[in-house]
């Protein structure tokens, strides 16, 4: 039988200085790690180590993010596909290695997978919908809808305010820094 549980830690098991270093660099990602420690009275030695543990465990990762609409991908679609039972991986995985396919989910309820994908334009978008996806074996039916406008995106996401309120408080953290 195998364990439910990813490897390493996960969210809920960082205590409030690994928390408190997740919020200063969501506020800022390029945020030094000698600052990070200022703010939080500990030392850099502590941040760095706590950071390489966060990076490690694969609870943060560094990445530029690309503005699509300011690097010439103006068309930005959502699809929604049924699969063919039995299909759903196979289809899956083909979807995840195509360049313009840039988010891929899973789902439940009248679609077995949602992708966002990314196109110079509607022309290049209408040879993906007519040549790249009637190849795949198992794709039953899709419904594309056109993403006009973005007004939040995934890295905009941050921890919930209440997270981390419950856990348990270490002896390094500053008093004043425990929000």
């Amino acid at each position: 039988m195998t364990d439910a549980r990813p490897e390493g830690r996960t969210l809920g098991d960082l205590d409030r200085i690994d928390v408190a270093i997740l919020r200063l660099l969501e506020q800022d990602g390029r945020t030094p790690t000698a600052q990070i420690a200022r703010t939080l009275g500990i030392s850099e030695p502590t941040v760095r180590k706590r950071m390489d543990r966060l990076f490690d465990d694969d609870i943060i990762k560094v990445v530029a993010v690309f503005n699509p609409r300011k690097t010439g991908y103006a068309t930005d679609v959502l699809i929604m596909i049924r699969v063919a039972p039995g299909r759903l991986q196979a289809v899956g995985q083909a979807l995840a290695a195509m360049e313009h396919v840039v988010y891929l989910g899973y789902t439940t309820g009248r679609h077995d997978i949602v992708v966002e994908a990314l196109f110079a334009d509607d022309e290049a978008l209408f040879q993906f919908i007519e040549e790249q996806l009637p190849t795949l074996d198992g794709v039953v039916a899709t419904e594309t809808a056109h993403v006009l406008r973005t007004a939040k995106i995934n890295y905009d996401w941050k921890l919930p305010t209440a997270f981390g309120a419950s856990a348990q408080p270490d002896a390094q953290l500053a008093p004043t820094a425990a929000g």
